[in-house]
């Protein structure tokens, strides 16, 4: 499995954070499809796909920009259709949300807690888990 993470401090206290995003290589023969999810402190964001990791993140990036000012700058991604994005928000230091995506609940929810925790952010709550493959929150 491929990792990269990509944290972005906000530059202002609306903004939200960046992301660690994962991925899977593709079956040999099947069409590659990617998954991403570009959350707002309005929680209105969706999962959206496209057939490349840019194509994607600028679709989950557009649909964030149609119902918010406060976007994240890096969605979350991953090609991995198996997976969930865990979606979190905090107060403290200031608002902030942000997703991470992994194979499982427990995997991508371990991340967004990290990654707030890096950033020095507290009273934290998870939003919800949504599928990479339907974009379905549950």
């Amino acid at each position: 499995m491929r990792r990269s993470a990509l944290l972005s401090i906000p530059i202002t206290v609306a903004a939200t954070l960046g992301f660690v995003a994962f991925g899977s290589a593709p079956l040999a023969g099947t069409e590659e499809r990617w998954a991403a999810f570009a959350p707002n402190l309005e929680n209105s964001a969706q999962v959206v796909w496209g057939a490349t990791q840019d194509e994607a993140k600028e679709k989950a990036a557009s649909s964030c920009r149609a119902s918010s000012a406060t976007c994240a700058a890096k969605p979350a991604n991953t090609n991995g259709l198996g997976h969930v994005f865990a979606l979190m928000c905090c107060t403290a230091p200031q608002q902030g949300c942000a997703a991470t995506v992994g194979e499982t609940r427990q995997i991508a929810l371990h991340e967004v807690k990290r990654l707030f925790a890096d950033a020095g952010y507290s009273q934290c709550r998870l939003q919800g888990y949504f599928s990479a493959a339907t974009g379905q929150k549950g």
